[in-house]
């Protein structure tokens, strides 16, 4: 019975082969049918020229010059055709490859939300899926041209075999049926296994990658981690090897024992065919030609099983393909509109939300409001669920329960794109990027990642455009120590900014989009010294008057600013006030407003002034590739 997605996944692959290259599949389809024949037309004037040559009857020249040509033609046709057919699948493949990988990332794009990029199993999918979309098209095409060069090769010497001897034919027949089967086995166990790996593989190469990743250097080399990761790096390397080993030597057993079946009915064939030319019941023409089609027609019976089997292991893989195509992150598409300016205010209403069904509630029915034009801050102990709220507020959760509204509006129903457009947004953990620092900046909002004037600007309201300047190129400088600077023929290091210069420049993407409607600053300066931290809100306040803005922050000096503070607890909103309001009534936020403050208190009890310091104080590295300033002396709380 033939698996009902078994059309699918060869209709899925042919089309992507035409859509690939159509002139080149037409062409190599006919040098298919050339190459097929090839063999059999040699066999068949080889036999000719030897009866012509052993009958004693001389012909006339013609025939004979005839019948080399045809040989040689024939031969010709089979080594030249196959260099060529080499040369146009290598070239089809590259473009299949690049189509494949287009639509394949391309779909992944398209997920808006992050719930699958963060569970496992999402990832075994993605990785199985590369692999099926590198090579199973390719492999499946080249696994058909092959079946049929190696039918048509059968067709043709089994005819031959039959006018020959039909016991020699049918014995041939009669050991390729139990490989079909063997095969086909065989296929759907390497493609297990592949899935079966998938998690190892991905610990393996997790493992290997850490023992050479600058950023994972410096701890491994402090705590001695080398070794232990380089075990753990073996044991999955060893356990994929264990496996594939296993599966190897079910695949040797099969495969000699078909092989001597083989042989063994060969050797009966041409004992067969040699007794009746003894008997005068053949030509030394049938000797020849069978010497000669036993061995290709077994050949060409393996290599038509061994390509069925390849066929469907690429069949087999295909479908992991077809699975991430078919992904979808279960957003309500039907009635999405465009996010339109905030003209009223943001609502989380009674929002409750959990990353997964068996998984504790991180929200608990939170409300609270954000008024246009005005700053809005969650603040909370580590936990409490304020990043939560922001991914949520950017559409890359859905609440479990509840309501966000966007000016009446559900956040679900609009089109995460045109909502996003709408945001600036800087996250706890932000990316630092393997690019320029231009880039780097200009990765905020890709329509302005040229504009080196707007980029400067806000380099310089971030406070990192001074370090910028100092490196060796300038804003043109490579922001990595994995990468070269200006390309592959300079050899020149890049560069590696401090902790706090990285957040600085994530700060310059978000402002990069200061004039949307909404900005959020999800812990902007959890790295940096208190002093810096101070800056970078008072910066972010007066740049972003008459911005709605929802800063998220643990540390409540940075946010006492703001015209409305939130205060979550265990996923809840326990108050709401301007600072002033929640000093005066007391409760939580009023205790861990004192708790820190008592921080910066000097000996005698008595509030300590934060310096408010330029932003001049800049060292860019530690390493010999490092760049270090030669300004203002460094905070002594840095």
């Amino acid at each position: 019975m033939i698996d009902e997605g078994v059309p699918r996944r060869f209709a899925t692959a042919a089309g992507l082969a035409w859509r690939a290259a159509p002139v080149t599949t037409i062409v190599v389809l006919g040098a298919t049918l050339a190459l097929g024949a090839s063999p059999v037309g040699s066999a068949l004037a080889g036999k000719l020229l030897i009866d012509q040559l052993s009958s004693g009857v001389t012909g006339p020249p013609t025939t004979l010059i005839l019948l080399a040509v045809g040989l040689g033609g024939a031969l010709l046709v089979s080594y030249v055709g196959n260099a060529a057919v080499s040369y146009l699948e290598d070239q089809h493949a590259r473009r299949l490859e690049m189509i494949v990988q287009d639509r394949l990332f391309g779909k992944l794009n398209s997920l808006h939300g992050l719930e699958l990029f963060e569970r496992p199993h999402f990832h075994d999918r993605i990785q199985l899926a590369l692999r099926a979309g590198q090579g199973a098209p390719h492999q499946l095409v080249c696994s058909a041209r092959s079946l049929l060069q190696g039918t048509i090769q059968l067709i043709g010497f089994v005819g031959v075999l039959l006018a020959v001897s039909k016991t020699a034919a049918l014995l041939l027949a009669a050991a390729a049926i139990p490989r079909l089967a063997a095969e086909r086995r065989l296929a759907k166990d390497r493609v297990g296994l592949l899935a079966a790996l998938s998690p190892v593989q991905r610990r393996q190469y997790f493992y290997s990658r850490l023992q050479y990743e600058p950023r994972a250097a410096k701890e491994l080399r402090v705590f001695g981690l080398g070794g232990f990761f380089q075990e753990r790096m073996r044991a999955e390397l060893a356990a994929v090897h264990v496996s594939q080993r296993k599966l190897d030597l079910r695949i040797l057993r099969v495969q000699v024992i078909l092989d001597a079946a083989t042989v063994a009915a060969m050797a009966l064939a041409v004992w067969i065919v040699v007794a009746d030319v003894s008997a005068a019941r053949g030509t030394p023409g049938d000797i020849a030609i069978i010497l000669t089609a036993l061995p290709v027609t077994a050949s060409a019976a393996t290599a038509v099983v061994r390509q069925l089997s390849v066929g469907s292991e690429a069949l087999l893989s295909i479908g992991h393909y077809l699975d991430i195509m078919a992904t979808d992150d279960h957003r309500p598409t039907a009635g999405e509109v465009a996010a339109p300016e905030l003209r009223k205010e943001i609502v989380f209403d009674d929002v409750w939300f959990r990353y997964g069904d068996d998984l504790p509630w991180v929200l608990n029915g939170v409300s609270f409001r954000i008024p246009l034009h005005q700053s809005v801050a969650l603040v909370g102990v580590n936990g409490a669920g304020k990043s939560t709220i922001v991914k949520l507020l950017a559409g890359l959760y859905q609440p479990t329960k509840g309501r966000i509204l966007w000016d009446g509006v559900e956040v679900s129903r609009l089109d995460p794109a045109s909502l996003r457009r709408r945001i600036g947004m800087v996250f706890q953990d932000y990316m630092t990027y393997d690019l320029s620092a231009l880039e780097n900046i200009g990765v905020g909002d890709l329509e302005t990642r040229f504009d080196l004037a707007r980029i400067r600007d806000a380099a310089r309201l971030a406070g990192v455009d001074g370090a910028v300047e100092r490196l060796p190129r300038g804003y043109d400088t490579m922001l990595s120590l994995l990468h070269f600077s200006m390309g592959e023929e300079d050899d020149s290091p890049g560069v590696q900014l401090s902790g706090g210069q990285w957040q600085r420049m994530a700060l310059a993407r978000m402002l990069l989009r200061s004039d949307r409607d909404l900005l959020i600053l999800d812990e902007p300066s959890s790295g940096l010294d208190p002093e810096a931290e101070h800056q970078v809100h008072q910066v972010v306040h007066e740049h972003g008057a008459g911005v709605t803005r929802l800063l998220v922050s643990h540390r409540l000096s940075a946010v006492r600013m703001a015209d409305h503070i939130v205060v979550v607890e265990d996923g809840r909103v326990s108050q709401t006030g301007s600072h002033a309001d929640l000093l005066r009534t007391g409760g939580r936020y009023a205790e861990l407003f004192r708790m820190q403050a008592a921080g910066y208190q000097d000996e005698e009890g008595r509030p300590g002034a934060l310096p408010i310091i330029e932003p001049t104080t800049e060292t860019i590295g530690t390493g010999p590739n490092s760049l270090e300033s030669r300004s203002a002396p460094a905070s002594p709380s840095r």
